[in-house]
């Protein structure tokens, strides 16, 4: 079990020359197809996807198709009233919303799987993170 964070998720649907991150992320999300995601998931891969294509790292029909797919991805979501005690802990050394997929990991006693490096500077984390790169 992995907690997939948005900006892996979205490098799953991004063309693998467009991005050097898409390979390894395809490889992490196969590597442990078990994933925990916090409540605001999904609007979160939603705005890394709309990032990519402001970018043109995603064509309008690679990003309708991606859309489409989100809410049939296999996720476990964590509610965030669980989360929000942890994530109150941590808000001195990161953003709310990464605080959330921090406290995931812990929670299930995970590794959180990012392509946000600033995340390794996150010194209160009690979970394992990887950064794909």
């Amino acid at each position: 079990m992995i907690v997939l964070d948005a900006s892996v998720a979205a490098l799953l649907f991004a063309q693998p020359g467009s991005d050097p991150r898409v390979k390894s992320a395809r490889a992490a999300a196969a590597r442990d197809p078990g994933w925990v995601v916090p409540e605001h998931w999904k609007t979160e891969v939603f705005s890394a996807l709309r990032g990519l294509w402001l970018g043109r790292k995603l064509s309008d029909e690679q990003a309708h198709k991606a859309l489409s797919r989100i809410p049939r991805m296999a996720v476990t979501v964590v509610p965030t009233d669980a989360l929000l005690p942890r994530m109150w802990e941590l808000r001195g050394n990161v953003s709310g919303y990464d605080a959330a997929y921090i406290a995931a990991a812990e929670v299930y006693d995970c590794p959180l799987v990012t392509a946000d490096a600033r995340l390794l500077r996150a010194d209160r984390a009690r979970c394992r993170i990887e950064v794909v790169s």
